[in-house]
């Protein structure tokens, strides 16, 4: 089998740019499903953005900023200058504490490669998350000290749907529109429903389909014009509390690790796609294999030599607090000093942190 595996490889691998690019031949929307938290991950997407132009892609559709805050994102990449406060604003507001270098790095690639280029050839990133409103939650909590009510979480979660995800693609998307998607990995899911499971004797346990994913909605309307790509790194165990495990039980990784640092290769109708798996992902389907999950697989390490994120130092300051604490979620650390909340932030990158 390792010996498949890599001839496969040789045949049929490509540099991660290149493989995401060839993917555009025969498919107009293709997601790419991270981790989050992983460096390596973003620096994949920090090399492609420069390239999608040429290849005629103007559109990238990114979880990590708000429908609703898209007239700040078309200012910040279009302005003149880059607006580094401006960035953290639409950051803060589509998740309070997501203060990273390598999320900040996307706007800014795309502004400074918007500068170059003339209005028709610019890239144009279109935010997806839900515009959860945690200013409301606040208010009922501290003013009458108490959980809002459900009535009261409906108005807070109005609008918030990954359904309404795949609308905001279906306003750019015409055939033959290219589109590039960046989200989490169980977002970007298609042909793969993801299961109901609940802890037993310290085991997770399948109960039914309920759950759908904007990658889901996609392939419903789409079909095989979306194609997912996921990147190989840790999936959970069935053994709770979560334990983490590599994917097709550690053989891709020791196939590659020898031969390349970085490589991708389809999932789909391909050897590597047609191994079993026992992670979570497996609950509910009795022979998966990794092709179940996603088309495509990204290789960017060794799951041991995986880096962290890096957290911006004043990512909270003085002229955002406010702004961290009416998206803080749940306001759990709403009331914490700025020096309080940015060390949080470096805690959460910490791929080390207990």
């Amino acid at each position: 089998m390792e010996k498949t595996l890599l001839n496969y490889l040789k045949t049929h691998g490509k540099t991660p740019e290149s493989y995401i690019l060839s993917k555009f031949k025969a498919h107009d929307i293709v997601l790419l499903g991270e981790m989050h938290y992983i460096k390596q991950e973003l620096e994949i997407l920090h090399r492609l953005i420069p390239l999608l132009p040429a290849a005629g892609i103007h559109y990238i559709v990114y979880e990590f900023a708000r429908r609703e805050d898209q007239p700040l994102v078309d200012r910040l990449l279009t302005n003149p200058h880059f607006d580094v406060n401006l960035a953290k604003r639409i950051m803060i507001q589509q998740e309070s504490i997501w203060g990273y270098h390598e999320y900040l790095e996307v706007f800014r690639i795309i502004w400074q490669l918007n500068q170059a280029l003339p209005n028709a050839k610019q890239i144009r990133l279109i935010g997806l998350n839900d515009p959860y409103n945690w200013k409301l939650y606040r208010e009922i909590c501290e003013t009458q000290k108490r959980e809002p009510n459900p009535q009261e979480r409906s108005k807070i979660w109005a609008g918030c749907s990954e359904e309404y995800w795949a609308d905001t693609v279906g306003d750019i998307y015409r055939p033959c529109t290219k589109i590039l998607g960046y989200m989490g990995s169980l977002h970007g899911i298609t042909k793969y429903r993801e299961a109901n499971l609940k802890e037993e004797n310290a085991h997770l346990v399948f109960q039914g389909f309920e759950t759908k994913r904007f990658g889901n909605y996609l392939y419903e309307r789409y079909g095989d014009q979306v194609f997912n790509i996921c990147f190989y790194d840790f999936w959970d165990s069935v053994e709770t509390p979560t334990k983490m495990q590599a994917p097709a039980g550690g053989i891709i990784e020791k196939v590659i690790s020898p031969h390349y640092q970085e490589i991708a290769f389809d999932l789909i109708n391909s050897p590597f796609g047609d191994l079993p798996d026992d992670s979570s992902f497996s609950l509910g389907y009795p022979d998966f294999r990794l092709q179940d999950h996603y088309d495509g697989m990204i290789y960017v390490g060794k799951l041991a030599d995986f880096k962290p994120l890096s957290p911006i130092s004043d990512f909270i300051d003085a002229d955002n607090i406010e702004i961290f604490r009416d998206f803080n979620a749940y306001n759990a650390d709403a009331d914490l000093s700025i020096e309080q909340i940015n060390e949080m932030i470096r805690k959460y990158a910490d791929l080390n942190e207990e």
